[in-house]
């Protein structure tokens, strides 16, 4: 009997080990689908900037008038 239990709460436990995400535009597989794209996602706020942790870049503007991305600076840098 307790062999038996012992059993069932493994491979219940075994089950739970599944990678999931609560909403699919967290699947950064799914980022370049258009239901992750915006307007499509941002109506209900599921756009993957809103679900994930991502470190916003400086963007600076040079004289061509192209984006050009700036490093963060470094812990040394900062005081």
């Amino acid at each position: 009997m307790r062999l038996k239990w012992a059993l069932m709460l493994s491979i219940l436990a075994l089950v739970g080990c599944e990678e999931r995400y609560r909403y699919p535009c967290q699947d950064p597989d799914n980022w370049d689908e258009k239901y992750c794209k915006k307007p499509y996602c941002s109506a209900n706020g599921t756009c993957p900037e809103d679900l994930t942790n991502y470190e916003k870049k400086n963007v600076m503007i040079n004289k061509e008038g192209n984006a050009v991305f700036v490093p963060a600076p470094s812990k040394g840098e900062c005081k």
